[in-house]
């Protein structure tokens, strides 16, 4: 069987979804040697493939809109099975092409006033739905997705729920290149956008170290986009003092030398379609604290320590209760790996093309 990936996500700075996909991509490929992989893209790439996939630019200078339609149609001539794995963005395409989808969530939908008109929420619903009507095999990141899936939209074909796998190589306790870390410290993996609850962090961060119950940092990675002028403010305020520091994005050594030093994860979103951080923390042997929001409890199970982000009181508890109970680090810790090794590679290659190559005999038989 040959697959057509949709690579564009993979233009850009590494994002959950980018190294999701590349990971499953490669553990299909493990598990099936027949198997193979022409990833189509646009502009050059930033991010490469595991090797045996084959990449293949096309229509560079094609305004994005049209690329989709064209490229794929043009494609999928040679390629019958065309997988788009960012959310959709499904093009129309020959009735012969079987199109495999994976919707991470459907977020802005359950976000509070995500919307600025409804003109905007009627045009996503429609977009979704489109995309959806169009896919023959549609996946998702965890149950509470695919409950919001099926309530809010026309599904005739049930999602199947992928489990990914943790992403990170083990440490390499080497230097890298954006230096060393002072220890301890708390580590937060991610965007800056409202519902991550950073602000709620870094109120909780500081009001435990106004009150003398931490001495711990805090490092912040990721994108620094949507910052409110509240956020910005706090951080600024936290830098000034020596206590936080933001890295943006960093490597894959980096981030896994990160977690391994950290006294916890604290990732303290509301709202998730699966949650990739807490898993690649406890994979590392890094304890996690983070709330019960939406999939996160899927992901994490026993093995973190749950707080109500806008409870600014408990949730710098919490903070001073794992820097200084080592006790509780440790239970974190084997819990966390123990929670971990439940997400496994091989598995999602199941979950993904035992679905696929029933629904390609399907329609080759129809």
């Amino acid at each position: 069987m040959h697959l057509l990936l949709d690579a564009v996500v993979f233009e850009f700075p590494p994002t959950g979804i980018a190294k999701v996909t590349a990971g499953l991509a490669a553990a299909c490929l493990a598990q099936d040697p027949e198997l193979s992989i022409t990833a189509l893209h646009r502009r050059p790439l930033a991010q490469g493939f595991p090797s045996p996939i084959r990449s293949k630019s096309f229509g560079r200078h094609l305004p994005y809109r049209m690329w989709r339609p064209l490229a794929f149609r043009a494609a999928t001539k040679k390629i019958p099975v065309a997988w788009f794995p960012w959310n959709g963005d499904v093009p129309a395409l020959p009735p012969h092409v079987t199109v495999v989808s994976i919707i991470h969530d459907v977020l802005p939908l359950i976000l509070p006033d995500h919307f600025p008109s409804p003109e905007l929420e009627t045009a996503y619903r429609q977009r979704v739905q489109r995309d959806i009507d169009r896919t023959h095999l549609l996946f998702t990141d965890s149950d509470y997705s695919r409950q919001q899936l099926l309530a809010h939209f026309r599904i005739q074909r049930e999602p199947h729920v992928l489990r990914f796998g943790p992403t990170l190589h083990a440490p390499t306790r080497h230097a890298t290149p954006m230096g060393t870390f002072a220890s301890p410290y708390f580590l937060y993996v991610g965007g800056y956008d409202k519902r991550k609850g950073i602000e709620h962090l870094l109120r909780a961060f500081l009001a435990a170290h106004k009150d003398q119950r931490i001495s711990s940092r805090l490092i912040l990675t990721g994108s620094k986009h949507h910052v409110s002028d509240d956020v910005r403010a706090l951080i600024d305020s936290g830098t000034a003092m020596h206590l936080v520091e933001e890295t943006g994005y960093v490597n894959e050594e980096t981030l896994s030398n990160l977690y391994h030093d950290a006294l916890a994860l604290v990732y303290p979103s509301a709202y998730e379609g699966f949650g990739l951080p807490p898993l690649e923390a406890m994979a590392a042997g890094c304890p996690v604290i983070t709330t019960r929001g939406t999939s996160l409890p899927e992901v994490c199970g026993d093995a973190a320590l749950y707080v109500a982000p806008e409870d600014l009181a408990t949730f710098s508890d919490a903070l001073a209760t794992v820097e200084h109970d080592v006790q509780i680090r440790e239970e974190l810790r084997q819990k966390g790996l123990r929670q971990a090794a439940t997400f496994t590679w091989e598995a999602a290659a199941t979950q993904f093309l035992g679905p696929l190559r029933a629904v390609v005999r399907q329609r080759n038989l129809a």
